[in-house]
This record gives C-alpha cells, structure tokens and sequence, in this order.
C-alpha cells in the first residue's frame, strides 16, 4: 500500500472509530442525549481508536508477523537509564514548576491529593498506562505515523503534523464533563500536544526508534498531571498554571530544534 494512502486511511479510520464513541458521550454532558452508563466508559473504549487503526493498516500491510512485531517495539525495554530518568522526570518537573510558578504569581492552588499520597503515584501510573491513553494511542501515533511521516518529512514538519492531529483529534472530549480535558481550554491543548510532539519525535530517534519510550513518556506525561495539575476542576477555572506549562513546553521544543538541527531537517527517505 502506497505510504501515503496508508498515513491518509490511519488518521481517517482513528477519526472515525473515536468520534464515532466520542461524540455521543459529549452530547450525553450537553443534555442532548440520555445514556444509561457512565460516559468514561466511552471516553476510555474511544481512545483505542489509534491502536486498532494501526493494527488494522500493520495487518494489511504485513499480516501477523508485522502485528507481532509492533506490539512487541511497545514492550521492549532494553532503554539506557538516563533516558528512563529524562522520560519520567522531564513531565514531572516541568508540571510541578508550571504549577509553583503560577503559585507565586497568581495564587494558583492545585489538586494535592496524589502528591499528599505519594504511594499512590505507581499504582496510578501503571493504571494510566493501560488506561489513560498511552497503550491506547501510542501503537497508532509513534508506533505507526511517526515512522511514515518521517519517511517523506524532516523531524520538524513530522512533528508538526502529527502534533496538531493528535490534538485535534481530542477535541470531543472537551465536551465530555467525565474527561480529563473538560475544564481546559482546547487552544492551550492543542498548542501544548503540537509542542509535546516534539519532544516525542526527538526521544524516538534518540532511542534508537524505541516505541516503548513513547508509551513511558505518555504515562509520566499523564501521570504529572494527576500528581501537578494545572487546571482547577471547575469550568471557568483558573488556567494559568495550564499556560506556563505550555509555554514550557513550547521552550523545550524549541530548544531541542536549536540544539540539534541537523537531525531535526534531515529526512530519512
């Protein structure tokens, strides 16, 4: 199958598989539709759509062996321990400073409850590994359209693309009052998914292309927020924690181009 066909069909079917479970669950939280369940349940079943458009499009292109093989790239944890420790203290540090910058500034007050149960943080990053989008997604965006983008873009253009999808693609759950994203302002997600892809695209190539340290950076990036998060959780809250983190991010990506710009304007076709 053309790449190209494939890139197009993977972000279709994505589109289609989650907006499809997505929607309903939003019009449910706007009192245009009465459902008998919990709508986490869909907003859970509707971030499989990445992974099974990629399983699907693996399987056309390769059959079982080729299936086999992108679900074994998310379970290999052969990674050097200083990118164990950049992946899971860069979302960390740069949540927890957001939040006490803003704290300083503005009076920022934050959800403490993990961070007062510090116990909790690995059954709850385990849970949100599983759960909270990282094995959901990351078979689909870095396991599947990274490698295609980059067959035909820079890391930069890659990057961009894939960021301003993957965020876009969140859209519905802005509308779901159960999900995470209902009290943040989607402009600022989308502009802090479009700069987190970057750090994605660079730790996947630094990694050797590991696909594992996707799905690890997506946990702790999940798991920051519930330890710091940035927003309060009421609508109307107070974003501005949510705002210097993004312009972190924005910083970091940045930064990362700055340092290393001739990976970051090669294509590898």
């Amino acid at each position: 199958m053309n790449k190209s066909l494939s890139l197009v069909l993977f972000f279709i079917l994505t589109f289609v598989f989650s907006w499809l479970v997505w929607i309903p669950a939003a019009l449910n939280s706007m009192g245009h539709l009465a459902l008998p369940f919990s709508t986490m349940m869909l907003v859970i079943f509707g971030a499989h759509g990445p992974l099974l458009a990629a399983l699907m499009l693996t399987y056309k292109e390769g059959r079982w062996d080729a299936v086999k093989t992108l679900l074994r790239a998310g379970f290999d944890l052969r990674l050097k321990l200083v990118w164990w420790l950049v992946i899971l203290s860069l979302p960390i540090v740069l949540g927890g400073l957001a939040v006490w910058v803003s704290a300083q500034l503005n009076g920022f007050e934050f959800d403490r409850t993990l961070l007062s149960q510090p116990a909790m943080i690995l059954p709850v990053f385990f849970v949100l590994f599983f759960f909270g989008g990282s094995f959901q997604e990351e078979f689909g965006w870095r396991g599947f359209a990274l490698p295609k983008l980059l067959e035909t873009y820079n890391p930069i253009i890659a990057s961009l693309i894939l960021g301003v999808i993957w965020g876009v693609w969140h859209y519905p759950l802005f509308h779901v009052v159960e999900s995470s994203q209902s009290f943040m302002r989607f402009e600022l997600f989308l502009a802090f998914a479009t700069a987190y892809s970057f750090v994605f695209t660079w730790i996947y190539l630094k990694t050797n292309k590991n696909l594992f340290a996707a799905l690890l950076l997506h946990t702790a990036i999940n798991t920051g927020f519930s330890i710091f998060p940035p927003v309060e959780k009421e609508l109307g809250g107070d974003q501005s924690a949510f705002v210097f983190l993004v312009t972190l991010c924005i910083v970091a990506a940045v930064f990362l181009v700055l340092k290393d710009r001739t990976t970051w304007f090669e294509t590898s076709a």
